[in-house]
């Protein structure tokens, strides 16, 4: 099962994860900002991310319920890590 264990975000609503398989793969979520992840336009939002169980995961600021990206998700839409993808 794959899951990311490390995360760091990047210009754009970018994040450079690295896999428990060791790959690191760029995931950007410039076009999802909309629906419940819509506070993540706010830059300092997006870059609180938080890896539980190996999703990315965001708290909203209003108290509620946490939001992440499934982690097969992350995986399968993201490209991989090279120096120019960053």
């Amino acid at each position: 099962m794959i899951r990311a264990k490390e995360v760091q975000t990047l210009n754009g609503y970018r994040m450079l994860l690295t896999f428990n398989n060791g790959e690191q793969r760029v995931y950007d979520m410039s076009s999802s900002l909309f629906g419940v992840f819509e506070f993540l336009r706010n830059p300092a939002k997006f870059n609180a991310v938080e890896l539980i169980n190996g999703a990315p995961t965001w708290y909203p600021p209003n108290g509620g319920m946490e939001v992440d990206v499934c982690p097969d998700t992350v995986y399968i839409d993201s490209i991989p890590y090279n120096n120019t993808a960053v």
